[in-house]
């Protein structure tokens, strides 16, 4: 078996198709020998009987003298007395034939020396009593004819099995040839930075699709490979500012100074909460990106979390004038399921929501409902903030993209509703940003009842 496993797949259907040939026509030749050897044998059983047949009649007419046989008969008529009224079989095979023996219907072998002899037995019943007529054929020919056949069924066995075998051998390469294509195709794309996929056949059999698959395959290794660089990318830019600032208000600490020693040190635990918080907002990020992380919640539990993600939103605001109201479903039910974890749909909320107090400052109403469809759960987040430019709607979901200093007061990472996209990609949603005229910005998160 592990033999096998090494060889090629041409070679193992080729060797496969040979050995089902093999046996195929192994058995027709079987089948036709033995009907040949059937056919050969009635043929002689009806020769022996036609031999017999005219002392049969003569004696049952008692027609007195019984005719010699014809050349080439062997024929042995023994009387009732037992004694041999008439005989043409050699000596040697007339002692072999059982005198007592019962009348056969068919014939039977009898060896003499070298020579095989088939031999009929017949009682013909008469008024003196019962005569018993034996007729005997020498067997060489029909084992001549039989043995020819023989030869020429295993001559043609070995043909038909090597065609089979060849043409398999053809056929199977013709038809892998369209996927040692695709494999040489594939070999290219290794290493090269393009946009190029692998060759898709206008044939719709199984190679077209696999290189449909294949080329689903390259689109997201190749995505997911771009969002590694621009997140490295961004990410080496983003960490850039506050640790060359970090490093900045280190410096001052230990030469500037002493009177602004605790406006310099709080400077930098600012500089290493941003740090800090960039860091953990790159990682969650990467986390959703990877797909490390799956789940389902009932519609009742996301109801739960939305309440639970308000409660918490409220505290943040405590010390403004923002009021945050939400709607829910009056008695959720427990049995719909959405494919995400709660606490991931916590996490969404908390961002949206963590957006719209930044957007709003000091005072302004931000509203979270959680509304049921045929298709799935929507959450909508409105704000009466300033919303967001038309020109930056279509970034706005993008890693690191921040919207106007009206929206976001000149902080954050632009990381929050790059998360909140990422959760609800991983989950088959979608997120849809939309300004609103007289309430400000409306985010709308759509996912799907797996139920």
């Amino acid at each position: 078996m592990i033999v096998l496993n090494r060889l090629s797949i041409r070679t193992r259907i080729t060797m496969g198709t040979l050995l089902l040939a093999a046996v195929f026509f192994g058995g027709a030749a079987f089948v036709v020998h033995a009907q040949v050897q059937d056919v050969l044998l009635n043929a002689s059983a009806e020769l022996l009987r036609s031999d017999a047949s005219p002392y049969v009649s003569a004696i049952a007419r008692e027609a007195g003298e019984l005719d010699s046989p014809g050349e080439g008969q062997l024929i042995m008529v023994v009387d009732p007395s037992g004694e041999v009224a008439l005989s043409t079989l050699p000596r040697v095979l007339a002692e072999e034939v059982s005198l007592s023996a019962d009348e056969q219907s068919a014939p039977q072998t009898i060896s003499v020396g070298r020579a095989d002899y088939l031999v009929l037995v017949t009682d013909v019943p008469s008024a003196t009593g019962t005569w018993r007529v034996y007729s005997a054929v020498n067997d060489a020919a029909s084992r001549l004819v039989l043995a020819g056949i023989t030869e020429q069924l295993g001559l043609a066995l070995a043909v038909l099995t090597l065609v089979f075998g060849a043409a398999s051998w053809l056929l199977t390469g013709a038809a892998l040839r369209p996927v040692a294509h695709l494999r040489r195709s594939a070999d290219s794309l290794i290493g090269a930075d393009s946009a190029e996929t692998l060759p898709v056949s206008p044939a719709h059999d199984e190679v077209q699709q696999l290189a449909r698959t294949l080329n689903t395959l390259i689109g997201s290794l190749r995505a997911a490979a771009e969002r590694e660089r621009q997140l490295v990318s961004d990410a080496s830019h983003e960490l850039r500012t506050p640790v060359a600032i970090l490093q900045a208000q280190l410096e001052l600490i230990r030469t500037g100074d002493r009177s602004t020693l605790t406006s310099d040190v709080a400077a930098a635990e600012r500089a290493v909460q941003r740090l800090g918080g960039l860091v953990s907002n790159l990682l969650e990020l990467s986390r959703i990106e990877a797909g490390s992380e799956t789940g389902h919640a009932t519609v009742r539990q996301l109801a739960e979390e939305l309440v639970a993600a308000v409660d918490r939103a409220r505290f943040v605001a405590r010390t403004t004038d923002i009021r945050i109201d939400f709607e829910s479903p009056q008695a959720a039910p427990g049995n719909g399921q959405v494919p995400i974890a709660a606490h991931e749909f916590g996490r969404i909320v908390d961002n949206l929501l963590g957006n719209a107090i930044h957007a709003l400052g000091s005072t302004g109403v931000v509203t979270a409902s959680l509304t049921l469809t045929d298709a799935g759960v929507l959450l909508t987040v409105v704000d009466t903030g300033p919303g967001i430019d038309a020109e930056f709607l279509p970034r706005a979901l993008d890693r690191f993209s921040q919207a106007q200093p009206a929206r976001t007061g000149g902080a954050g990472t632009g990381l929050g509703l790059a998360i909140v996209a990422a959760a609800v990609r991983a989950a088959r949603g979608t997120v849809t940003l939309s300004n609103v005229p007289g309430s400000g910005l409306q985010v709308v998160v759509t996912l799907p009842d797996t139920a």
